[in-house]
């Protein structure tokens, strides 16, 4: 009986022993595994966006056109079109969107205040800035602003001012400056929605100075000129969006050729590349369109793996990423996988593969030897 018992026990030493080494062993390889996968495609950081979240912030503060814009880019890939909460917020927004109370508001609140997030609301408020209607309204706000010695929005009046002057040059010129009133009124329309830079902010209100003795506004045909080339290829609201992300007259020139081959994603896709599209240009024009909006979903991380490991590997890594997610129950193995390379650092994984390797050596064996 007692020799029945020392050999279970003798057994099960054995196997507590062999569990303990192929734990280790486990230890190694995985820390190895985490850290080669770490340094080499950097996996962890390329995690899609969700667009959720995001867009249900925007319709809290009721910007919906944002809401609609940021969503829609989304849709159009496979891993969301078929979201069935996302496809909700699509159907709310669009509904909020079509109602007659809301684009009544918007065009009335373009002829009033200038301004306006909606279509019907901008083309409202360019329309009383041809009719003179909104450049002497915005003089006379900020005159009695001036008055009651509030804040006088300084290129608010530099723009009503190039306005007025360019509605005489209209009047004389049979319409030939109708370029000159458009820009004005985008312009004046970006003042309103904050999407000036300081730049030009100075700009104008320097060239708003010189124009009014001689009355002339050709030096300043040249932005319109290319205020113009962004509306036609990407919108007004999206002219205005990337005109903001703009520092200098160079950068808004380079805004227009990138029009020129992403359309109406421009914004979005410099907006998700942090500015990456715009400093990487030259780069990334070698790169086929679809690469880079593929890169765009994983955010400037998709854009950091994009430029510096070439259009090949970064295919190579979306497939691998796409491969492995169905690794498991609905990918959960590699979601751990995910989460271990984000959380542990290169010196915990050094660590961990350091004292694994230093308890599988037999150390009782080597000093018994000596």
């Amino acid at each position: 009986m007692f020799f029945v018992f020392y050999h279970l026990y003798l057994l099960q030493y054995t196997m507590l022993k062999l569990f303990y080494k192929l734990l280790l062993i486990f230890i190694f390889i995985l820390s190895a595994t985490l850290l080669y996968q770490k340094n080499t495609y950097a996996y962890h950081t390329l995690v899609r966006i969700d667009p959720i979240p995001h867009t249900k912030t925007l319709i809290v503060q009721e910007n919906y056109v944002d809401a609609a814009e940021y969503l829609d880019y989304f849709m159009a890939f496979d891993y969301m079109k078929d979201n069935s909460e996302a496809k909700a917020l699509q159907k709310t927004i669009a509904q909020k969107r079509n109602s007659l109370s809301y684009l009544s508001q918007k065009v009335a609140e373009g002829f009033r205040t200038g301004t306006s997030d909606e279509v019907l609301g901008q083309a409202s408020a360019i329309g009383s800035d041809f009719l003179l209607i909104g450049d002497l309204r915005d003089l006379a706000i900020e005159g009695s602003h001036y008055y009651h010695h509030e804040e006088v929005d300084e290129v608010l009046v530099a723009l009503s001012t190039v306005g007025l002057v360019a509605s005489a040059s209209t009047l004389f010129t049979l319409g030939s400056s109708a370029l000159a009133k458009s820009g004005v009124s985008i312009l004046k329309l970006a003042q309103k929605s904050k999407c000036i830079p300081t730049w030009l902010s100075n700009y104008l209100v320097r060239e708003a100075k010189q124009i009014r003795k001689p009355k002339n506004i050709a030096n300043i045909k040249p932005l319109f000129a290319t205020l113009d080339t962004l509306r036609k290829e990407v919108g007004l609201k999206g002219s205005l969006n990337l005109l903001s992300k703009t520092q200098n007259f160079k950068e808004l020139k380079g805004m227009t050729k990138l029009t020129k081959r992403y359309g109406s994603k421009t914004a979005t896709l410099l907006t998700l590349s942090n500015k990456k599209l715009l400093t990487h240009a030259k780069q990334l024009s070698e790169v086929d369109v679809k690469t880079i909006t593929l890169a765009s979903t994983y955010g400037t991380s998709g854009f950091v793996h994009l430029i510096k490991g070439g259009e090949k590997n970064f295919i190579k890594t979306t497939k691998r990423l796409k491969a492995y997610a169905k690794v498991g129950v609905k990918g959960e193995i590699w979601k751990v996988f995910l989460w271990l390379m984000k959380h542990l650092s290169d010196t915990m994984l050094i660590l961990m593969m350091s004292i694994s390797s230093l308890l599988l050596i037999p150390w009782r064996k080597l000093l018994k030897s000596t």
